[in-house]
């Protein structure tokens, strides 16, 4: 499987203006510091060396800042999902890889994750980029995999099984997120054996199992 570092992926983006480039890297350090609700546009402003009329050029308000930091996040997390197309052979193997690689990504995000669920019990405007993010996740992977591919289904089915996939991914997320290495939870390498196995056998057959694939 071929992956691109950070740095590759930034390069490969369109160049984002410096101002408000730093605005979005005080805001991110102003919000996991602070919390969300107690933060204030002044604080950010003073961190990112700007006024606070400079920051309301960009943001209306701090629910759009937090919106636009949001879906930065949810274009990254996109790319790793496409990364999945395109290995080259499915495999318990492979899978279990592209999830400890996800995994990895989502360790260096949990602040952001943290942040965004704080942000959805202000407004629940917030939630929508998730659901569409979500279905574009859908549609990357029903590009090649038959568990994803709602199209090639009946109309009267494509919602029972967009269901599944949501939950498919709920438990990814949850997996990739909530497990912590020496916590108190799960052990790390059997819950990631075992996602690995229930992706594999989604991916091919539309159906969650924890059993090994055939």
């Amino acid at each position: 499987m071929t992956t691109k570092t950070q740095s590759q992926r930034k390069a490969s983006r369109p160049k984002v203006k410096p101002t408000i480039a730093r605005i979005r890297v005080a805001a991110r350090k102003v919000f996991y510091t602070k919390g969300f609700f107690p933060a204030s546009v002044e604080e950010i402003a003073e961190k990112a060396g700007v006024s606070r009329a400079t920051v309301y050029l960009y943001y209306r308000s701090k629910d759009e800042m937090l919106l636009d930091l949001m879906r930065q996040d949810l274009e990254y997390q996109l790319e790793i999902y496409a990364e999945l197309v395109t290995v080259k052979r499915l495999s318990l193997s492979s899978v279990r890889k592209w999830i400890v690689r996800l995994r990895g990504e989502q360790e260096e995000r949990r602040n952001s994750l943290n942040l965004f669920w704080a942000g959805a019990n202000l407004q629940t405007d917030i939630l929508d980029p998730v659901y569409r993010h979500h279905d574009n996740i859908i549609a990357t992977l029903g590009r090649r995999f038959a568990g994803f591919d709602l199209d090639a289904l009946p109309r009267d089915e494509r919602e029972a099984q967009r269901i599944k996939c949501y939950m498919m991914l709920f438990m990814i997320e949850g997996t990739t997120v909530q497990i912590t290495e020496g916590g108190p939870g799960p052990n790390v390498k059997m819950a990631i054996d075992q996602l690995a196995r229930t992706l594999l056998h989604f991916l091919q057959h539309g159906e969650a199992t924890t059993s090994p694939p055939d």
